[in-house]
This record gives C-alpha cells, structure tokens and sequence, in this order.
C-alpha cells in the first residue's frame, strides 16, 4: 500500500495524449496493475504493455496513501483535500496541456471524479486545463452508491467501526453529491465513460461492487469481468477483456487526437515566435508615445502568453488561440496600422478605432469560445511583444 504520495511516468515522450493510472484502498502505483507472471515481453507491469502497444501515448501513475477512504467514512473528507494535491502535481507537470485520460481501481474512482469536480469549478489555470482536457475515464469496479462504498471498507478496512460505515451505507450525501457532480460534468463533453465490474466474490467471501453499484449513471454499458475486485485490475495477458477493452479505446483517443494534430492543409502561423521588429516592448510603446501603457501591456501579454504556452502543440485549443492571434493580427493591420499609424492619426483616434473595429468584434467572434474584450486586447499585446504589430509609423 502506498505510503507516501507517489507520481511517476510509465512512459515519457512526445504524444498526443497522457493517461493517468489511479489505484484504489490498499492500492499501490505499481503492485495495483501488476499481474501474475506470464509470457508477455514486457513482463507483468501492464502499462507497460499499453506504452509498447501505444506508442503515441504517455502513461503515468498515481499513489496515495489510501486511508483517506477511511478518512471519508468517519466524514473527515479528506477525499477533497487529496483531489486538490493531485491535482496541483498534475498541473505542475503540465498534464491538462493534452487530452488525460484515468484508468481507475476501485475507490481511484471516487478520487478522480472528485478531481473533476474540483478542477472544474476551480479559478486556477492548471487545474481547469485537467477537467477540460478530460477525455476519458475508465471505471475497474469503482463502487458509485454508499452501500456498495460501506460494503468494500467493511470487507478491507476492519478497524472502522461498524457505525460509521452502516451511517455510510445509509445516509451518504457527499457521496450522492460526488455522483451528481460527474454526471453533470460528462453532460455535453466528448468523454468515454467506461465501465468494469467483478463477477467473482473476492476471497470466496463477497462479491464487493456488483453491476448496479459499479455504474456511474452516465448511459456506459458496465462491462462483467470474471475476476474479483483484487484481480479485476490485473489483467492476465493482452488478450483479457480489461486490457482489450481499454487498449481499444485509448487507441480511438489517441487516433482520433493524432488525426487532429497531422491533418492541416496549411503549416501554423509562428505567431508565438517573435517576428521582424525586434524592438522591446517598452521601446515600441514609448515610440508609439505610449509609455504610460507598458506596465498594462506587459501583464496583458504575460497572460496571454502563459495560457497559450498551457495549451501545448496540437490540442484544439493550441489551434484556437493561433487562430485568435492570426485574426488580431489581420484586422490591426489592415483596419488600425495602414490606414490610422502610417497616415498620422493621434492616439485618440487609433485607441477608439482598435475598440471599434478589432477588439469588439473579435471578442463578438469568439464569444463562443468565451473569449473577451480583454481576451482580445491580451493577444494584441502578445502580438506587440513577439515583434508582430507595431504602433508607431515606420
């Protein structure tokens, strides 16, 4: 069982998505998907399999120490303060600049629809960027209702007391919370849902998280697995149901992504890369007698320059704010720099045309996107700092 918290890379390499292995109550980052001895090359680690069969994915996996599940029976809820530690390493790694993937064992589950939540309605960056970028999550035997959660602490946990998880079996609203939470996150997001359960009782004893409690109420088919809850998540060969099921879905996830990244007609606009006029951006503004403005510019285009850096090479929105920035500068050329700064005009006058004529319908434009007037104005002095734009005449 994992004692410390633990995150460490199966595989790392250039990819088009990340996948997250997170174990459950008395798990471990490694002996959780480590199976009996067999005869696959890549020995008995199955993520390994997954990295050699999958080779434009990275693979990563989670440990925890896992009593904070029995935290969450005494209603302690830690379960909210683990999401938020992983979720924070998660976003110092820079996982949510690609699509994320979790494959989750048992109670992993609750921890990363927890994570979910948390990340969604977080006004921290990084931690939006891991539920946005979600684009699957894969249930092995994860027990959704509180007397399937009351059954499997019963069974591996004995030192609870038997009030604290009957009160759990009964009356769970965080947990009823939790499963509301994850539904209305997957409504409307292109995400695979995925789920296993056990057939077999575990230690010819209980069969812990049966169909009914193994499904999370998103409209996935839950899948029988002849394994019990210890097993379910070792995978005996390439050819068990666990691991073809979820190698044929990564591998959708990962084709699907790839298409996106290679399929361009037209090479991406280097409008990250700095351009001709290698002025400073104080230099430009102070030519342009608008010094009083480099303190605001240069926040705004730190900002701008943050969220894009976040978004990685080749995800959807790499490609949105590229195309943002190819129309900001489009229309500030044509509409602001040749007509307006080459011909004279003063401040006021080019200030109010860059209201008129770009920022506000721009941020109209990509209103969809919820992008703003300051979004706009952000990426214009994005564009002043790369040596794209400039404001005053040659």
């Amino acid at each position: 069982m994992s004692g410390d918290f633990h995150f460490a890379a199966v595989s790392k390499r250039e990819s088009c998505a990340d996948v997250v292995f997170v174990h459950g109550l008395t798990g471990d980052p490694v002996d959780t998907w480590t199976c009996a001895p067999g005869s696959e090359p890549e020995g008995d680690y199955w993520p390994n399999w997954l990295s050699a069969d999958l080779p434009t994915l990275c693979f990563y996996t989670i440990g925890y120490p896992a009593s904070v599940f029995a935290q969450w029976a005494k209603k302690e809820m830690n379960l909210h303060e683990r999401a938020k530690s992983v979720l924070e390493v998660l976003a110092g790694y820079s996982l949510g600049s690609k699509p994320i993937v979790f494959v989750c064992h048992s109670l992993g589950g609750l921890l990363v629809k927890q994570m979910l939540r948390t990340a969604s309605e977080s006004h921290d960056e990084g931690w939006k960027c891991v539920a946005d970028s979600c684009a699957g999550v894969f249930f092995l035997a994860t027990p959704h209702t509180g007397s399937s959660l009351a059954d499997l602490l019963k069974f591996f946990v004995g030192r609870l007391s038997s009030v604290h998880v009957d009160k759990l079996a009964s009356e769970s609203p965080e947990l009823d919370d939790l499963n509301e939470s994850f539904r209305m996150f997957c409504h409307g997001r292109d995400i695979d849902v995925c789920v296993y359960y056990e057939k077999y009782k575990t230690k010819k004893v209980a069969l812990v998280v049966d169909k009914r409690s193994a499904d999370p109420g998103v409209g996935a088919t839950a899948i029988a697995v002849e394994a019990d809850h210890l097993t379910i998540c070792k995978p005996s060969s390439r050819h068990d149901v666990v691991y073809l099921g979820i190698l044929r879905r990564l591998r959708k996830i990962a084709h699907t992504h790839q298409h996106l990244a290679v399929t361009q007609e037209f090479a991406p606009d280097d409008l990250q890369e700095p351009g001709g006029d290698r002025r400073s951006l104080l230099e430009k503004m102070a030519a342009a007698e608008r010094e009083d403005e480099y303190q605001f510019a240069n926040e705004s285009q730190n900002r701008f320059a943050r969220e894009f850096a976040r978004q990685g090479l080749i995800t959807g929105k790499s490609r949105l704010h590229g195309n943002l920035l190819a129309d900001v500068e489009t229309y500030f050329q044509n509409l602001i720099y040749h007509p307006l700064i080459c011909a004279g005009a003063d401040n006021a006058a080019i200030s109010a045309a860059i209201l008129r004529d770009v920022i506000e319908p721009l941020s109209f434009k990509y209103s969809a996107n919820q992008a703003s007037t300051k979004t706009i104005m952000n990426a214009l002095y994005f564009l002043t700092e790369r040596c794209h734009v400039r404001w005053d005449a040659p």
